[in-house]
């Protein structure tokens, strides 16, 4: 009788599972795994005698099976509980943080550099700078479960301090960011960036090495405040239902005008957040409307004239340098931003087209030792 209990349970189960997939209408695009998800295949003889078919037909039910987020927060707990904490690729701190595993590799680092020492070479007359910072997995490595095999960035920012031309002004912000560690989050527990807090840490650094302040009379307001919890990318490959979501803020400087041209996509707006995304699974796109492969940035802020401040600088950035960016515009009326990954014109036309006074690196280790896109550069 238990037995036949237990078969009929669990053929119920499927049942609801199968058909309720059907029934249902199909999702076109999931925000916890923030991809395009599988939608039936066409049918004809020839992917059902090849077997085509089957097979997107399997990765068609594996998407759109009901209750599938429900299922994966359920397996993560379940195996949170059990004790393991590296699931799916990431850590479970002991400070209730999610972390990104990290694994050096200096073929892609010694060649990034190389590519920057070489475009330095080429504008020997323009003033560099490079802003480069350590992520969650170091900063926190004290918190990491024993034994945790992750690479250890000191290495790779040691390559950096070595091999980086003479010529570009170098700061690293890993000390200050180490050092303020149990202050303020200034990083996400759900996501690979740092915050808005942890971002000014690496703007106060770096401002030090363009030889300039922080302006301390500006006024700001925190746009994302009362916004819904904020789970990150590290939550879409493990969520839980014993992870607590991030509080995001958003602060927007209301003392000076600022205008974005989205170039790429020919659009503008005058704020450089998109509270509208707020709403978004995605938040951290509240900042600059996330990725884009050139904005341009103006702004009524009181600069020197004749400064390089009043001309136009150009960014090179991932996307850490999204909620780094705000409190920069009040330091540079005029900022073009560019993201290699999306951006596949010449860095060195854009140079010359737009009077281009500085660069600035902006990158995160973990980029800068994995991403290849460095040589588009030229």
């Amino acid at each position: 009788m238990k037995n036949k209990l237990i078969i009929i349970t669990f053929v119920l189960y499927i049942a609801v599972i199968t058909v309720g997939s059907i029934i249902l209408k199909d999702r076109k695009f999931s925000d916890m795994e923030n991809r395009t998800l599988e939608q039936f295949p066409k049918v004809s003889a020839k992917s059902i005698a090849s077997g085509s078919f089957m097979d997107d037909f399997e990765k068609y039910m594996a998407d759109q099976i009901i209750f599938k987020d429900d299922f994966v927060s359920l397996n993560t707990t379940a195996n949170y509980l059990l004790g393991q904490r590296k699931i799916n690729g990431v850590y479970f701190t002991d400070n209730g943080m999610i972390v990104q595993d990290y694994q050096y590799n200096e073929k892609i680092l010694s060649d990034n550099i190389r590519y920057i020492n070489s475009f330095k070479e080429e504008h020997p007359d323009i003033p560099m700078n490079m802003l480069i910072t350590a992520t969650a997995s170091y900063i926190y490595r004290d918190n990491l479960p024993e034994g945790a095999p992750i690479d250890d960035q000191m290495k790779a920012l040691s390559y950096i301090h070595n091999n980086l031309t003479q010529d570009i002004v170098l700061t690293d912000a890993t000390d200050a960011l180490y050092e303020q560690k149990d202050g303020d989050d200034i990083f996400f527990k759900t996501d690979h960036h740092w915050t808005q807090a942890g971002a000014f840490i690496g703007y106060q650094e770096m401002l030090k090495d363009l030889g300039l302040s922080y302006q301390n009379y500006l006024e700001y307001k925190d746009v994302a405040a009362g916004s819904e919890p904020f789970y990150g990318t590290l939550y879409s490959k493990a969520p839980g239902f014993m992870v607590k979501g991030d509080t995001l803020s958003a602060l927007a400087d209301v003392y000076y005008k600022y205008h974005v041209e989205y170039l790429d996509e020919d659009w503008e707006e005058d704020t450089m957040f998109h509270e509208e995304n707020l709403k978004k699974k995605d938040k951290y796109t509240v900042f600059l409307d996330g990725n884009h492969s050139i904005i341009h940035i103006t702004s009524d802020a009181r600069t020197e004239q004749g400064s390089d401040c009043d001309k136009p600088i150009l960014v090179v950035k991932d996307s850490y340098a999204h909620a780094l960016l705000p409190y920069l515009a009040s330091n540079y009326r005029d900022i073009y931003v560019v993201d290699l990954r999306y951006y596949h014109s010449s860095v060195s036309n854009l140079i010359a087209e737009k009077g281009i006074e500085r660069v600035i690196f902006i990158n995160n280790i973990d980029f800068i030792t994995t991403d290849t896109n460095y040589k588009m550069l030229y």
